[in-house]
């Protein structure tokens, strides 16, 4: 039986690609709520306009849900309506006393990142999770990707030998693409700007990748001082140390002069090296995405660095390419077991790093995680 959905913030502008994703997945979405407006499932329609970068995939949305109940209050809906996994896409500051409740009534869940403003808006209810066994995932996305998963195995079996640094660029487009007005881009509800909405995922990823957290960090950042109505961060560096002591930097913004993505992601080890920009989307229209690894081992030397071209595929979502729905997919396929990309601890990690960043830029000093 295909898993039943309550899906929590139809208004957002990621709502479009996700029901794509649950169409793909047979998902039988039987609930839907936007909170404090009822919803008219009969006419909802691919969203034109888009607070971002991602594009509409123009599919008949009011088909996903016909039929499915209407709430106004997310916390009835979790304790009221017939699911098994809520699905959010809402604001930071108030979903996590909705996956409270979920929690409360057993009701797993996936929820768009970071999940909550601060760690601390998580931290007790990821415990409580964990207790009565229910799953609560972010959307980190490229736990799945094809690049990042290659890079993670590499330096399990010991490739890089012992990693020095590692260096990570995502930028994205200016706010002037953006509608601003949208609650992303208000500190009240996000905290943040591009490190908190463009950035947890390579602030995941890049620990993940290396297999090892992320312990301090030092963060400078500046404000989106020209736009009349985003008062967070435009953008900022976060320089970082992990447990194991490889040193990193991380570079986001909200500054790219066109749509799409500018990213770069190197690794450099005693043993060996690697450069890529880790993904493209379908705006770029790049044939590949390329990996260029470099190594000392003597089985190497005829041919010391190579390239592998990976080419993406975005059939089942566009937007991004193939590897977010591979995770939606996995989260699906584990959920009841708990076996999924990522987990509520994950989430908490993630925060936690995020909190130690605007830490340190307030105090211009490095910060513990």
């Amino acid at each position: 039986m295909p898993a039943k959905i309550g899906y929590v913030g139809v208004d957002h502008h990621h709502r479009d690609p996700y029901f794509s994703v649950a169409s793909g997945l047979d998902l039988d979405v039987t609930a839907v709520c936007e909170p404090g407006r009822r919803v008219d499932v009969e006419n909802l329609t691919a969203m034109d306009e888009r607070p971002d970068e991602v594009t509409t995939e123009g599919q008949n949305v009011s088909d996903l849900v016909a039929g499915a109940s209407v709430y106004e209050d997310p916390h009835r809906l979790v304790a009221e309506a017939d699911i098994d996994v809520v699905w959010i896409t809402y604001r930071s500051d108030e979903t996590p006393a909705i996956v409270s409740s979920a929690v409360d009534e057993g009701v797993h869940v996936v929820s768009e990142k970071p999940i909550g403003r601060t760690a601390a808006d998580l931290e007790s209810i990821a415990t409580r999770a964990n207790e009565r066994g229910v799953t609560v995932a972010p959307t980190m996305y490229y736990r799945k990707n094809p690049v990042a998963m290659d890079l993670r195995e590499r330096v399990q079996n010991g490739f890089f030998g012992d990693i020095w640094t590692v260096e990570g660029r995502f930028n994205a487009s200016q706010l002037s693409y953006r509608d601003t007005t949208h609650y992303i881009y208000d500190y009240e509800t996000s905290r943040g700007g591009a490190l908190q909405w463009v950035g947890p995922h390579w602030i995941d990823m890049m620990p993940w990748i290396l297999d090892d957290p992320i312990d301090r960090v030092n963060a400078q950042f500046h404000e989106a001082a020209d736009d009349p109505h985003a008062d967070v961060d435009l953008g900022g560096v976060v320089q970082f140390e992990t447990e194991g002591g490889t040193l990193g930097t991380y570079h986001s913004g909200y500054y790219l002069s066109d749509r799409g993505k500018d990213t770069h992601f190197g690794l450099y080890g005693k043993e060996g090296q690697a450069l890529t920009p880790v993904h493209h989307d379908a705006l770029q229209h790049e044939p590949t995405i390329p990996l260029e690894l470099t190594s000392e081992d003597p089985e190497w030397s005829a041919a010391p660095t190579r390239t592998i071209e990976y080419e993406f595929t975005y059939d089942r979502f566009p937007a991004w390419g193939d590897f977010v729905y591979d995770y939606f997919q996995a989260f699906f396929e584990g959920y009841e077991t708990g076996d999924v990309p990522a987990t509520v601890d994950d989430a908490v990690q993630l925060l936690r790093v995020l909190d130690a960043a605007y830490e340190s830029a307030e105090r211009d000093a490095w910060a513990d995680v």
